[in-house]
């Protein structure tokens, strides 16, 4: 009988630690992701779009830019991930203009973000010299946002 109560014990004691969890997964808490919601999606594409403004490091855009990443241009080209990284990388904006939003509207469809918006260039002095429009698409895979779809226009002064 005692062989069968340790047996007993042990099958039990290993089924609490196969379906055990701890109690901070149980409770949603640091171990596991935070649910998805529209107002977390929108906030982590702004957050992108902010780091993105002024990434010019092969590192930061590769982590943003998804694998299919397509950028057409202003020359008619169909820029894809690693052209586009390259090209940034090589062509830094000059160091006395500070990017900032003037517009960003960001709109969901599901596992689909798309942000547009206008973007302002400033020079040290705080006049501006560059504004541009732009349309990014976002793709929510493998539990991240990440870009596959890049264009912007440069807006003209009315004359």
């Amino acid at each position: 009988m005692h062989n069968m109560t340790a047996r007993l014990l042990a099958v039990a004691g290993l089924l609490v630690l196969a379906f055990h969890q701890p109690v901070s997964a149980q409770a949603g808490c640091a171990l596991s992701p935070p649910q998805r919601t529209p107002e977390r999606d929108r906030q982590a594409l702004i957050a992108l779009e902010n780091e993105w403004l002024n990434a010019n490091d092969a590192a930061t855009l590769d982590r943003i830019l998804a694998p299919d990443f397509v950028h057409p241009v202003v020359t008619g080209d169909f820029l894809t991930k690693q052209q586009h990284i390259d090209w940034v990388t090589k062509h830094p904006p000059p160091a006395n203009i500070k990017w900032r939003f003037d517009r960003l509207d960001v709109r969901l469809y599901g596992d689909v973000g798309i942000a547009t918006g206008t973007v302002v260039g400033t020079d040290e002095h705080g006049r501006e010299a560059d504004r541009g429009v732009f349309t990014d698409v976002f793709a929510y895979r493998d539990g991240r946002w990440r870009a596959v779809n890049a264009q912007e226009n440069a807006v003209q002064k009315p004359k």
